[in-house]
């Protein structure tokens, strides 16, 4: 189903995103297309050369979704703007990262179960369109991980008018035996614009940050701890290849990215608040050019830690948003927690 694209207005009240048409103008859409090459890098028999896409969209923002490349999400815009807020390559050129592994770097947002350790790329999900309607569309993912014996069940829900998408997840111990120690870790690769003026900001809910490594130490000799915001918080800062981590406990359940051009700030959130305990960052920064494969991104992922029993399960909830219109004293962790609290169920 496909809607007519209406003229928006958009207000800014309290830095949140409100708009003034009529809500029986705001309707989901959710459509599926199989033309577009995304690049093959898994040996698996269910690995496709031309894999579905799903779009969802309403009148607010639109999304991607490729669960045969384990994509929860893809991309991820405003409807009005058409404005990239995750990296996304359909054929990325090939990478070493510094370690000597060998990958590629699709984009979006993807979770570490179920992982293809081989090819370093999440497995392929499985999906379902479970509803489609004028005021709500939610998409089922699905993903055995044969190593590790879980099952990852994955919701993404998008509702009229709203600029949040909903993804809640569930891991479960398949199991019948054996405990399961699990490091679980999500990524989200968000996208910078490669211009001049790029001065993308990072926002992290910590105190302090460890520099793990920075090519040729340019940030700093390894293990180092620094005050955050430090100065490579700034796209145009970060010179060289870096990777850091959280230093210090989590302050708050947000993190995401600030763009003081266009004063738009896209937000990752979740819930409940103590299921991440660590974030960690990298970057191959301004100079990306300079490395084959590599490009202008931030990978930001957080880490949790959990022991599932044989057959137990474990829930958590991520949002996305776009907040517009916030001045840079208004980027604060705390201060953008507020905000974002008012539109979440």
């Amino acid at each position: 189903m496909k809607i007519k694209k209406s003229l928006i207005s958009v207000l800014i009240m309290t830095g949140l995103v409100i708009s003034t048409f009529s809500i029986a103008q705001s309707k989901v859409s959710i459509n599926v297309t199989e033309d577009q090459y995304v690049l093959p890098v898994a040996e698996l028999a269910s690995t496709k050369t031309n894999p579905e896409i799903i779009h969802m969209r309403n009148d607010l923002i639109s999304l991607d979704i490729i669960p045969n490349r384990g994509r929860i999400l893809s991309n991820f815009s405003l409807t009005d703007k058409q404005q990239p807020f995750l990296y996304q390559k359909f054929v990325p050129d090939p990478m070493v990262l510094p370690g000597g592994l060998h990958t590629v770097e699709f984009g979006g947002y993807y979770f570490s179960l179920p992982w293809n350790t081989r090819d370093r790329q999440p497995f392929d999900l499985q999906f379902e369109i479970t509803s489609s309607s004028e005021d709500f569309g939610e998409v089922f993912l699905s993903g055995k991980d044969m190593f590790q014996k879980t099952l990852t069940e994955v919701w993404v829900r998008m509702k009229k008018v709203s600029p949040v998408i909903e993804i809640e997840a569930k891991i479960s111990n398949t199991s019948k035996k054996n405990p399961k120690d699990l490091e679980f870790r999500d990524f989200t690769v968000f996208y910078i614009h490669d211009n001049e003026n790029s001065n993308e900001q990072i926002i992290l809910p910590v105190n302090k940050i460890k520099l793990l490594e920075s090519k040729n130490d340019w940030a700093g000799s390894k293990e180092s701890i620094f005050e955050w915001p430090e100065s490579f918080s700034q796209w145009k800062l970060i010179n060289d290849y870096l990777v850091f981590q959280s230093a210090s406990q989590l302050s708050t359940n947000l993190a995401g990215i600030y763009n003081p051009e266009t004063k738009d700030v896209f937000i990752k959130s979740w819930k409940p608040e103590e299921f991440f305990n660590g974030a960690e960052i990298w970057s191959w920064g301004k100079n990306y050019s300079n490395e084959p494969g590599a490009a202008p991104y931030i990978v930001y992922s957080n880490a949790s830690q959990f022991t599932l029993q044989p057959l137990e399960s474990k829930s958590f909830m991520i949002y996305f948003t776009v907040l517009s219109d916030i001045s840079e004293q208004d980027i604060t962790p705390e201060a953008l927690i507020n905000k974002v609290s008012q539109l979440l169920p």
